[in-house]
């Protein structure tokens, strides 16, 4: 448990939470920059994982129609089986991506932080 703002927040759903930052940070540089071949299979496999993980973990918490959402950015950025689009069209789905994971991730941090405060009351 990790005290943040005087709530009790799990240290793995901080993890979940930065994790999933750190991945929409890398899909906006991937949009914006030009960056080795190697670099974009890399976030394609870290952001096909995070969109599985995702999945699996909201199904068991309840908010199916992001599970979803998660599943469809598993499949798109899947490094097995590759979408092939030109750059042009790749950066506005990796902006969309990437806003949809910001706002994610604020939503889980907030539900988590709300679910902490109220069980502690």
């Amino acid at each position: 448990m990790i005290a943040l703002g005087g709530v009790s927040v799990d240290s793995k759903r901080v993890w979940e939470v930065a994790l999933t930052v750190v991945v929409a940070l890398a899909l906006l540089a991937a949009a914006e920059g030009r960056y080795p071949y190697s670099f974009y299979m890399a976030l394609r496999t870290a952001a096909t994982v995070g969109g599985v993980y995702w999945a699996v973990r909201v199904y068991q918490a309840g908010p199916r129609s992001w599970m979803w959402a998660f599943l469809a950015v598993a499949l798109l950025l899947n490094p097995v089986l590759p979408v092939r689009m030109h750059r042009e069209h790749w950066q506005p789905i990796d902006m969309v991506i990437s806003v949809l994971l910001f706002g994610w991730a604020a939503y889980w941090f907030r539900r988590t932080r709300q679910r902490a405060s109220s069980e502690r009351r």
